[in-house]
């Protein structure tokens, strides 16, 4: 595709006009996205005196192949110096299709052992591009093996001498390769900086002449922080600094009173040993905070929705038979961006090779999606005891939207707090905080019935009431946590 626009075609013209000093140069960039998907560029340029060979460059070369095979096209034009420019561009909606599309530029033996892979460790996301780019070929790289059939074993449809003699060589010798140069351009992603603005972009450049015998190798790096868990971890050393600061407080504050205590003691002894009385101090219960259950949540997977057909177990099979990326552990990265709110539902499908309909695809996912079957006997009875019920979901948003619409769970569960909406997953403290600000209601007067207990020891942690909806997995005899097999188990344990 991309091949015969920027080789056959433009390296033939380079042919002709060699001997007038020609230029055809083309620049290929490589740009990749924070979710490793990206952009692949060609530009071409040629000068004046090319543009003068060819007899013009406007309605010279034809476009239609690049659009069909999912190119965006640009040009051709000329300036008003008689330079003649166009360009085209492709997505790769993910790292392993970034090797294909390269291989539409120049075929399959220009761009070698391409590779984007991601390292991740705490609070990073490290990309690393690498690949060789080989020229050694010289023209017969941009040659079409159909095209040299029908010319007789010709692809330029002349002898070597032939094109010698065009390029003006004449005996003496030369390479009309020369006049062709590829510069390949990495623009690898980074982390912005606290302002907001973007940091150093991390680019990589390599230029190579048609013919060179040597292979270059490319290698781009980019690095990513974690904006989230560093802010957290300001919060958690100010948290520790007023942690010690209470501690000390509170220290220095039981070491007066123990010697107040003492002190009193001596001179109350005389009288307590007469009096043969001991004064035991009750603490005053009206002083003591009052919890009462104002709001239940409930968690998504496992709790409202079936753990047999929840979002995340569908996925991978139906990423599969719609003829995405087999990888559970790519669709399952792509499924958390989505579930954080770095991407939409279209990007997902996008970034998973999934074509078609946006509309068309959440609703046939989704449709395999099913609701516990004890849910809606539940919200009846806290409706008749006019308790409401919230739900804390890891969820792509417009999916947990969908769900709810489907379901005629609107205004049955409120709030509805979801992942996607939220910027952060179960059990960051963010979403607590989502469900605690939307609900108006303290912790200490929540109780959360969720299938995942890391939650509902954050949960805890935060004074809220847990309960364990037992799914399929065991659970340990010191399990810390009341266990619950389904929503039954609660009214039954009330009435007894």
């Amino acid at each position: 595709m991309v091949r015969r626009l920027a080789g056959r075609l433009l390296l033939l013209a380079a042919l002709v006009v060699v001997s007038s000093a020609c230029r055809v140069d083309a620049t290929v960039t490589v740009e990749v996205s924070e979710d490793g998907s990206g952009t692949v560029a060609v530009g071409l340029e040629l000068d004046a005196a090319a543009v003068d060979a060819l007899g013009g460059f406007d309605d010279r070369v034809r476009v239609d192949d690049l659009e069909a095979a999912g190119w965006e096209v640009i040009g051709p034009t000329t300036d008003g110096w008689g330079v003649g420019r166009m360009s085209a561009a492709k997505r790769f909606a993910s790292p392993g299709r970034l090797a294909g599309v390269l291989a539409e530029v120049a075929g399959p033996t220009a761009f070698r052992d391409v590779s984007l892979v991601r390292e991740r460790s705490f609070a990073r996301t490290t990309w690393r591009l690498t690949g060789i780019v080989n020229v050694s070929e010289g023209l017969d790289l941009l040659a079409d093996p159909a095209l040299s059939e029908i010319l007789a074993g010709l692809p330029f449809a002349r002898t070597e001498a032939e094109l010698a003699l065009l390029a003006g060589c004449g005996e003496a010798p030369c390479d009309v390769s020369d006049s062709f140069s590829l510069l390949l351009v990495a623009a690898m992603p980074t982390t912005r900086t606290d302002d907001g603005s973007d940091a150093d972009e991390v680019v990589g450049r390599w230029t190579v002449t048609l013919g060179d015998r040597a292979p270059t190798l490319f290698h781009a790096t980019g690095v990513l922080e974690d904006q989230v868990p560093r802010t957290w971890l300001n919060i958690s050393v100010m948290a520790a600094g007023l942690f010690v600061l209470v501690v000390v407080f509170q220290a220095l504050r039981l070491l007066r009173t123990r010697r107040r205590t003492r002190a009193g003691a001596q001179r109350r002894a005389p009288v307590a040993r007469r009096s043969a009385e001991i004064v035991e101090e009750h603490p005053d219960p009206a002083r003591a905070p009052r919890r009462e259950l104002r709001l239940v949540a409930l968690g998504g997977i496992g709790v409202i929705w079936d753990a047999g057909g929840d979002p995340e177990g569908l996925l991978v099979p139906f990423v599969r038979e719609q003829g995405g990326v087999v990888d559970p552990r790519e669709v399952a990265d792509r499924y958390r961006a989505a579930s954080l709110g770095q991407m939409s539902s279209e990007d997902f499908w996008e970034s998973v090779g999934v074509s078609g309909s946006v509309e068309a695809l959440d609703a046939a996912y989704l449709s395999r999606v099913r609701m516990r079957a004890d849910v809606l006997p539940f919200l009846d009875r806290m409706e008749q005891r006019s308790m409401p019920v919230a739900c804390l979901t890891n969820a792509v948003l417009a999916w947990s939207e969908l769900l709810r619409r489907r379901f005629a769970l609107e205004g049955r569960i409120e709030p509805w707090v979801a992942s996607g909406g939220v910027g952060a997953r179960k059990p960051s403290q963010a979403m607590f905080e989502a469900l605690r600000r939307m609900s108006g209601v303290a912790f200490g007067d929540m109780l959360l019935i969720d299938s995942d207990p890391s939650t509902l020891e954050a949960a805890r942690g935060l004074g809220m009431s847990t309960v364990l909806l037992r799914g399929t997995a065991l659970v340990p005899a010191d399990f810390g946590h009341p266990v619950i097999d389904g929503f039954g188990d609660l009214f039954r344990a009330s009435q007894a």
